[in-house]
């Protein structure tokens, strides 16, 4: 299938680099637009785990770092001769991917896969592949997740 226009949603991760990475060369062999997103979900302050911080400075910081790891990964697509776009969105992690899939009417979603501790798993309710089925019904676009 060919692709014009690829989201791929990045973090910090060795998994989401090769994400990153794949991303950029479907976008190249496809000449299709790449478009990176970092989502900063704070929802998890607001259930009290942060109590002692401000959310709003926390969430300033979130997106500082989003957009470093926006760079490092902007830094690999453009070893594959592609300029990608670069959004950091705030909100909760599968709404954001959804509303950057319907506004850049993406036709493929990245993901990298996560290892997740059991912590993670209950906070972000589950593993990233534990949503993919979830998010082709939600966006109706291919799902591909690199391990």
């Amino acid at each position: 299938m060919s692709y014009k226009s690829i989201v791929c949603g990045v973090t910090g991760s060795a998994h989401a680099q090769k994400a990153a990475l794949k991303a950029a060369v479907m976008a190249r062999e496809n000449d299709a637009q790449l478009i990176y997103v970092y989502v900063v979900d704070t929802d998890f302050f607001r259930k009290g785990i942060a109590v002692e911080l401000s959310s709003h400075s926390i969430t300033e910081s979130l997106q500082h770092l989003g957009t470093h790891i926006l760079g490092v990964a902007e830094q690999l697509a453009l070893t594959q001769g592609v300029t990608p776009k670069k959004i950091v969105k705030t909100g909760r992690i599968l709404e954001a991917l959804q509303e950057v899939v319907k506004e850049e009417k993406a036709d493929l979603l990245v993901l990298g896969h996560e290892e997740r501790t059991f912590f993670e798993k209950v906070l972000f309710k589950g593993d990233v592949e534990s949503h993919v089925e979830e998010l082709k019904k939600k966006t109706g676009i291919d799902v591909s997740v690199v391990r």
